[in-house]
């Protein structure tokens, strides 16, 4: 009997973990918003999960709505997706114009004046209530399960493995590649054996309607509805496949009329076009070969040498490493990373020029940051970043994105590592406000000892730079070129935008090589350059007839204007490149009041005080309040250990489900030492617990960089993962004394959202520092506990 209630506990485990890993997959890649909103799903998760577990004790079988609001949920999901397009210019995501954080995607809300709009919050709120609402019936099992199991440290191991469970299996899921309806199907079968458990416990009376049978009607159509984004249906008007990647749900559109070249799509946000080498391009991709060709040096030599070792980081579907090819000597070697396996696959599959079959390319994928600090000094004659914008957080965890670690100081200072002498460094995005085309410019001149030389190009055709590039404004996508390198790189093209009064003309088909060369000089060349037979002067985007450009364009170099130091650089221990301050911005703040209205309207809404009493005895409120600081704690430092891996080991999915599994296996050695030594006095894990919180806060995240990998690997691991150990004994100590587990966990739960919420004073503080937050919920969580049920008197179970 015993070892059936464990194992009830170790699958309710699974389920809340794996459905939790589901809604943070899913709910973003339909609900674009949620996106870039820190922690939103991953916090409605621990609400749901913490009012569950607080009522318990509650007659009420909350589990039997989780079927609608899941359903609710998701079809809610689905109509934002659908009328994606229509509904952007009526959201008000901040002040997009002039914003204190850039989110991509909302380039759309800010371009057009509106009659009225929508708060973002809204959305948010919305959400959160469903996704929490979602976890109650699941988090109230997984309660009910902790009381019928006497041991607490069988209890306790019991939900920690569940939990280590749900993670591997997701993690499955991810290396398979397998679609929202296989994931939702698990969560179904998890679902229903709790709900036929609970009927056949307590049956319903003879003659009444059986009260599973809809809950379980209405999950099997919740199954077959997630196969709409499955990849089973093309819901658009032209052709789509949908892949689920470990980081995406990427959307592949075919040629059509309405798309002339294979178009990708990631979390329903426009972000790459296979463009063939033969059709004209946008100037990016040909420019670093362009100034290499025609950049001479005073006595007529090449200023550049031949680029015969190229690193291209963001390799994507292909379209700059089929410019490399196309450029590159027939000797060259090109390294080509790409983080996305799904992107880089279907690159492969239908770029039109097939760059990665060619054997002078490498493919790698593989987090950029990581890349770079593994490469040898000196080896690489250019580097390109390659519009790198991932539009996803890094993990439902901080505010990181995934290419945060890639455009940060130190990221520059290994990018001149890795450069010959005479190397050239490329960077081009869409950087959209004047603001970020300054950091980066200052990050640039810092690393390098030397102004880059930008160019900023318009949002039209042809591609004429504009002079000067305001720190508040852009126009609507900002696309901007820098290059970096020595001075005596940068100083050959710059004379030569100097000489040639500023200006720079290359041809409108700019992706094909040709003799007709491009010049420096204020007046356009006389002859075109050749157009190639198979491209008329006109083309059709739908039923319009577009004019190509013309055939020469103009190129002329950026000033940026200074911040005159009002900005912050990105640096290692504060990654974020797209916001403006270090202070929280206004959108975040009001999203944090929101959080908290919404969380204690659903804890008076399914519970409300009766929660909290003590139906068994006395409530164990100093024991609550530990638990709950506790858990505020505990999230902090999982969020230093996650972006401290990140930085050390990649952003990739497969670190951060490493880390997620390492964390909770220190949780279950903390509870296995807890159960055999069954400590009396807890001061001296206090004492550890600080001290290792200390070490963290002395030694810098990227102090183990370069050294030797199993001395890297032990020391960062041991760095990270040693205040868990001490945390877990203090926690499993403290669960093994109660007589009211349900709630324990519910209060520790609902402790680590109030640390999820903390972890956005990292943008003030950076990740080093959020230590110092940790440890004062930590030295607090001491103060509470010891007086409130002696171990001596606690019961075996209830």
């Amino acid at each position: 009997m015993r070892d059936r209630q464990a194992i009830d506990l170790f699958l309710v485990s699974w389920l809340v973990l794996f459905l939790e890993l589901a809604c943070i997959r899913w709910f973003p890649s339909h609900v674009l918003y949620l996106t870039f909103f820190t922690n939103t799903v991953l916090l409605a998760s621990f609400v749901g999960m913490s009012v569950g577990c607080l009522v318990a004790r509650s007659k009420a079988n909350f589990i039997r709505g989780t079927p609608v609001w899941l359903a609710v949920a998701i079809l809610g999901g689905l109509m934002i997706d659908g009328f994606a397009h229509k509904l952007q210019h009526y959201f008000a995501v901040g002040n997009q114009a002039s914003p204190d954080v850039i989110y991509f995607g909302t380039e759309t809300s800010a371009m057009k004046e509106k009659s009225f709009t929508v708060p973002i919050e809204a959305i948010g709120g919305l959400f959160f209530v469903m996704i929490a609402a979602i976890l109650v019936g699941p988090g109230q099992e997984m309660g009910r399960a902790f009381n019928r199991v006497p041991n607490r440290t069988t209890a306790y191991s019991a939900n920690l493995l569940g939990s280590l469970a749900g993670i591997g299996s997701f993690a499955a899921c991810s290396q398979l590649k397998l679609p929202p309806i296989v994931w939702f199907a698990l969560v179904a079968v998890g679902l229903a054996y709790f709900l036929m458990r609970n009927r056949a416990a307590d049956p319903p009376p003879a003659g009444t309607p059986d009260p599973t049978r809809m809950p379980l009607m209405l999950l099997a159509i919740t199954v077959l509805i997630t196969g709409w984004t499955s990849g089973f249906f093309s819901p658009k008007p032209y052709p789509q496949q949908t892949t689920w990647s470990p980081y995406y749900r990427i959307d592949h559109v075919p040629p059509n009329k309405s798309f002339p070249n294979h178009y990708i799509f990631t979390n329903l946000i426009s972000h790459q076009l296979m463009e063939p080498v033969d059709q004209p391009t946008v100037a990016p991709y040909a420019m670093p070969y362009l100034f290499q060709r025609d950049v001479k040096n005073a006595d007529g030599s090449s200023a550049w040498p031949a680029f015969k070792r190229v690193l291209i980081i963001g390799a994507g579907s292909g379209n700059d490493v089929a410019r490399a090819l196309r450029w590159c000597p027939a000797d060259a070697k090109i390294d080509a990373v790409e983080i996305d396996p799904v992107i880089q696959s279907l690159g492969v599959k239908h770029h039109p020029d097939k760059p990665f079959e060619d054997k002078r390319v490498t493919v790698h994928l593989n987090d950029g940051r990581n890349f770079l600090r593994k490469a040898p000094d000196g080896e690489y004659d250019l580097v390109i970043f390659a519009l790198i914008d991932s539009l996803v957080l890094q993990s439902g965890y901080s505010n990181l994105r995934l290419e945060s670690y890639l455009f940060t100081l130190d990221s520059f200072k290994d990018v001149r590592r890795v450069m010959k002498p005479t190397g050239v460094y490329a960077v081009y995005n869409f950087l959209r406000l004047g603001w970020l085309a300054a950091r980066i410019r200052e990050q640039l001149r810092t690393a390098f000892g030397n102004d880059p030389v930008a160019f900023a190009l318009q949002n039209t055709q042809p591609a004429e730079c504009r002079d000067t590039v305001e720190l508040n404004l852009f126009d609507n996508d900002g696309f901007t070129i820098f290059f970096a390198g020595a001075p005596a790189v940068l100083d050959p093209l710059k004379a030569a935008f100097a000489a040639g009064g500023g200006s720079y003309w290359y041809p409108w088909n700019v992706g094909v090589p040709t003799d007709s060369a491009a010049k420096f000089g204020k007046d356009a060349p006389k002859d075109p350059p050749p157009v190639l037979n198979n491209f008329a002067r006109t083309y059709k985007v739908g039923d319009k007839e577009v004019a190509l450009p013309p055939s020469w364009v103009r190129l002329k170099t950026a000033q940026i204007e200074d911040s005159n130091g009002k900005l912050r650089p990105a640096t290692d221990d504060w990654p974020f490149l797209y916001t403006r301050e270090p202070q929280v911005p206004a959108l975040t703040l009001r999203g944090v009041v929101l959080t908290l209205v919404l969380s204690l309207g659903l804890w008076l809404g399914f519970g409300g005080r009766g929660a909290l009493g003590g139906e068994t005895g006395t409530p164990e409120y100093g024991f609550m309040l530990r638990s709950f600081l506790l858990g505020a704690g505990f999230m902090l430092v999982e969020t230093k250990a996650v972006v401290q891996m990140a930085l050390l080991f990649g952003g990739t999915w497969m670190v951060n489900t490493v880390v997620f599994a390492a964390i909770l296996v220190m949780a279950l050695l903390g509870n296995f030492y807890a159960g055999i030594v069954k400590p009396k006095r807890l001061e001296p894990y206090y004492v550890g617990l600080l001290l290792t919180l200390a070490l963290g806060l002395a030694i810098p995240m990227d102090a183990f960089l370069g050294m030797a990998p199993v001395a890297q690997i032990a020391g960062a691991c041991a760095l990270a993962f040693a205040p868990i150990a001490f945390a877990g004994v203090i926690f499993a100590t403290t669960f093994r004394r109660t007589n009211q587990p349900d709630r324990l966990i519910g209060a520790n739960v609902a402790g680590a959202l109030v640390g999820g919420l903390a972890e956005n004073t990292s943008v003030i503080l950076g990740f080093q520092y959020l230590l110092c937050v940790a440890v004062g919920f930590y030295l607090l969580s001491a103060a509470f506990g010891n007086r409130s049920v002696p171990a001596s008197e606690a019961k075996p179970g209830v």
